[in-house]
């Protein structure tokens, strides 16, 4: 057996309760697993990458994917209308094991209209010594109705029979999130949103019959309104 350790963090544009900006490096760095999931990613259009730069000084590759224009102020927001937007909202995946392949998987904006986030999920085919695992991280819609329907999507992108865990935050409570994948189980049980007296658990490590569950837990606060959820997890090697 080998291990696999990953952390999804939902950061909320990087900025806290008063929208202002909180250490994101410093989470970051207290992170320190093979695979960093990401939400609610804000780039600014005049600035630099600034988690691209950073990640890779901590030995990680970078997958990013916007999902819709935003802007900071006077509040953090996503648009509809690119001209307004300053920047982009979206996800990324950033990890330490080689990655075999890669692609993004549309998962629509569905039924709702009023969520104007086009979304989608990074799918990632990464070498853990030597065994292929399928990570995919995603950010469902708002709407339980779209969230269900884009996790279905996400089922039938995932590779049958291959090792898998589906990261990110679903905005769905753990049961519904785990039987929409179908035989996928919860790694991480525990409230991570809203962060100061969290009531329910809309983030999720997820994973497939083949993956062990050595240890996982809610962590502690960022900065942001959601906490991150983290696992240690067990992969069969082969032979």
């Amino acid at each position: 057996m080998t291990e696999l350790t990953l952390t999804s963090a939902n950061l909320r544009w990087g900025l806290d309760a008063h929208d202002e900006p909180y250490d994101l490096e410093a989470a970051l760095r207290g992170f320190d697993t093979d695979v960093v999931c990401l939400q609610e990613l804000w780039i600014g259009d005049d600035q630099p990458d600034r988690l691209d730069e950073l990640a890779r000084e901590l030995g990680y590759d970078v997958l990013e994917q916007p999902m819709a224009p935003s802007f900071l102020r006077p509040r953090p927001e996503i648009t509809a209308r690119p001209d307004e937007a300053h920047g982009t909202w979206g996800i990324a995946l950033l990890t330490r094991r080689p990655i075999r392949r890669w692609r993004v998987v549309d998962l629509g904006r569905m039924v709702e209209r009023w969520d104007v986030a086009h979304r989608r999920a990074l799918v990632a085919e990464l070498d853990v010594d030597g065994v292929p695992i399928v990570v995919a991280t995603v950010h469902l819609s708002f709407s339980p109705l779209n969230a269900a329907g884009q996790l279905r999507r996400l089922r039938g992108a995932l590779p049958p029979g291959r090792a898998s865990i589906v990261v990110g935050d679903c905005n769905l409570w753990g049961p519904p999130a785990a039987a929409l994948l179908g035989g996928h189980r919860r790694a991480v049980r525990g409230r991570t949103w809203p962060a100061r007296r969290p009531h329910s658990q809309l983030d999720h490590i997820l994973v497939s019959p083949e993956i062990e569950v050595r240890a996982a837990a809610v962590g502690d606060p960022i900065g942001s309104d959601h906490l991150p959820v983290q696992a240690r997890l067990g992969i069969a090697t082969v032979g």
